[in-house]
């Protein structure tokens, strides 16, 4: 069976002038449409699947016109519908803008560009159908409806015209959008959203709610605003205060845990460092005393090496938690700017602690640095000239 797309059948459709009962007349502009028709011709599951026929038995060639019959295809292929309103009815158009369509009032394909204003309205309100699923207690799709519980049980079909999809409706869906588009208190946002929907539409005709609720957007917005409003203005200040302690003592043992992590190391500095310069001797040659003075210089880099590479991981740490904190205070001044001075101190302690761990970690370094490098002239100094030739087997 040769293979045949959906964009082949648009093809088709561009170059029809259709009658409007089921048939049209096709210009066959190209070869590929004269090598979809034999195709359609010779094979009758793709016809099935097409649904377009050739009124009269020819051989279709180029710059030629045919009357032929068009129906709409089979689903898995895409949709043609006669207008937009016909094609909003598609099943599942209700919640997702069908992949592949062909309407042939203004001949307006899936994917062409730019789109025209009741699609673009469309799309916004798609964009308003996803929020009220959230906000919804459970959805029916398959009968395009959305069922509120609340006070009492609202059910919500899914019927609008295409007169419903007024330009003002693309303002009222990008403000509803912009209410859910900060992730906060989304649940709460939602429970919002469906007590409006419910309070709105309740007192409607079954049949007229959706778009009840599409033409009274605005107002939905205002409730939703407002509630959300007094949410955020209604939380407890001691709530807060316990939530953000809590934060403090949690971000105060990390921080301190940068320490204790690397505490094993950090009392191997004197050792590794400082106290092996006693365990150096003078070497006059390539005796055992050369040979053990470098095993002993090599160990005290190697252990401000390794010393370094953990530091430096403790430093990223403390760049990690000194974001977080930062976000922290952040969304305290966004959520809860009347009482955020309150906090501050908070959370300049915490940015103190982790610049006070930053110098000490600097310190370590420095210390473990200054170690080895006194352990270098020491073994310099206890090394005498022509020693070294020993490590090129001079």
């Amino acid at each position: 069976m040769a293979d045949v797309g959906f964009a082949d059948l648009v093809d088709i459709y561009r170059h029809t002038r259709f009658d409007g009962n089921g048939g049209g007349t096709l210009t066959i502009a190209t070869p590929g449409i004269a090598a979809t028709l034999r195709a359609i011709e010779a094979d009758q599951s793709l016809y099935d699947l097409t649904q377009v026929s050739l009124v009269e038995p020819v051989d279709p060639v180029v710059g030629s016109q045919v009357a032929i019959n068009v129906a709409a295809p089979n689903l898995k292929l895409g949709i043609l519908a006669d207008t937009f309103e016909k094609l909003f009815l598609a099943p599942g158009a209700a919640f997702v803008e069908p992949v592949s369509y062909f309407v042939i009032d203004g001949g307006h394909a899936s994917g062409d560009a730019p789109a025209p204003p009741v699609l673009l309205a469309y799309r916004a309100m798609l964009a308003v159908i996803a929020l009220l699923k959230e906000a919804a207690s459970y959805v029916i799709e398959l009968q395009r409806e959305l069922v509120f519980i609340g006070a009492e049980s609202v059910v919500v079909p899914i019927k609008f015209r295409e007169a419903d999809l007024t330009p003002s409706l693309t303002g009222a869906a990008g403000r509803l959008g912009t209410l859910f588009a900060d992730p906060l208190h989304t649940q709460e946002k939602a429970e919002l959203l469906a007590a409006a929907v419910i309070e709105l539409a309740g007192g409607q005709r079954i049949d007229r709610r959706f778009q009840f609720i599409v033409s009274n957007l605005e107002q939905v917005c205002d409730e939703v605003e407002k509630g959300y409003r007094l949410f955020v203005s209604s939380f407890s200040y001691s709530k807060i205060r316990k939530e953000i302690e809590t934060a403090r003592l949690d971000y105060i043992n990390k921080i301190h845990k940068t320490i204790v992590d690397i505490q094993g190391q950090l009392l191997g500095i004197p050792v590794a460092t400082i106290v092996v310069v006693s365990q150096l001797k003078l070497s006059k040659g390539c005796g055992v005393e050369f040979w053990t003075n470098c095993a002993v210089l090599l160990g005290t880099w190697i252990f401000v090496i390794l010393l370094w590479l953990a530091v430096r991981n403790q430093w990223y740490t403390l760049s990690m938690l000194a974001g977080e904190i930062t976000g922290q205070r952040a969304r305290l001044d966004d959520d809860y700017a009347a009482v955020s001075d309150d906090f501050v101190d908070v959370f300049d302690d915490l940015d103190a602690r982790i610049e006070w761990h930053r110098k000490v970690l600097v310190g370590v370094s420095g210390l473990a640095l200054a170690g080895a490098v006194l352990a270098t002239v020491a073994f310099l100094m206890l090394t005498k000239t022509g020693s070294a030739s020993c490590l090129v087997g001079g």
